[in-house]
């Protein structure tokens, strides 16, 4: 069984939750910075109680449930994911304006490389601070951070209890429709 790890140290901690991207993928989702209840684990999203496992299979994004220790399989039908601040915190609230910022150009050599349709971001300070806005809706934002790449963020972070699963499904789902709409269109083969 998990238990979360003592917050005392944490900063110490090397990135444990690789990036995992494959050239081509149809979208990417990021997190702030990997959090201590994932990074001694050395996954994404492997927090007790975290639910974006179960949002992207119930949004359709994923063929089946992963488990955090699966992180990496996605890649493989199209979804990548990585972290804006490679350092461990108790919360995305210990990391400044700047330094998440400062964690764009690594973000846009991966955007480059990569070239995904869509980026997923899951946690609002993250995405106004990656940007430099001073506020955005939910949702497909207008003015992308990278051209040709929808911008979509998912209200609240899939860990948070102050939001009931079905408003945060209601996100994901979000993101799956603007992966659609940007699906390329299927080539007839005259005759």
């Amino acid at each position: 069984m998990f238990r979360p790890l003592p917050r005392k140290g944490f900063r110490r901690l090397p990135d444990r939750c690789p990036t995992s991207w494959r050239r081509g993928s149809t979208a990417c989702s990021w997190a702030s910075t990997p959090a201590c209840g994932r990074a001694p684990l050395g996954h994404h999203y492997a927090g007790r109680g975290n639910q974006f496992w179960r949002l992207l299979h119930e949004a359709g994004l994923t063929p089946r449930l992963y488990r955090p220790e699966e992180d990496a399989t996605p890649a493989a039908i199209g979804l990548g994911s990585t972290n804006l601040v490679a350092r461990a915190t108790a919360s995305a609230a210990e990391l400044s304006r700047a330094e998440l910022r400062g964690g764009v150009p690594r973000l846009a050599r991966i955007v480059a490389f990569v070239r995904p349709r869509v980026l997923a971001y899951t946690g609002k300070g993250v995405y106004l601070a990656a940007t430099g806005l001073p506020d955005a809706p939910w949702g497909v934002q207008e003015r992308p951070l990278f051209d040709g790449v929808a911008d979509v963020w998912c209200r609240r972070r899939a860990a948070s209890p102050a939001c009931p699963f079905e408003e945060k499904l209601r996100w994901f789902r979000e993101v799956r429709a603007e992966i659609d709409r940007r699906r390329p269109a299927a080539v007839a083969i005259p005759g």
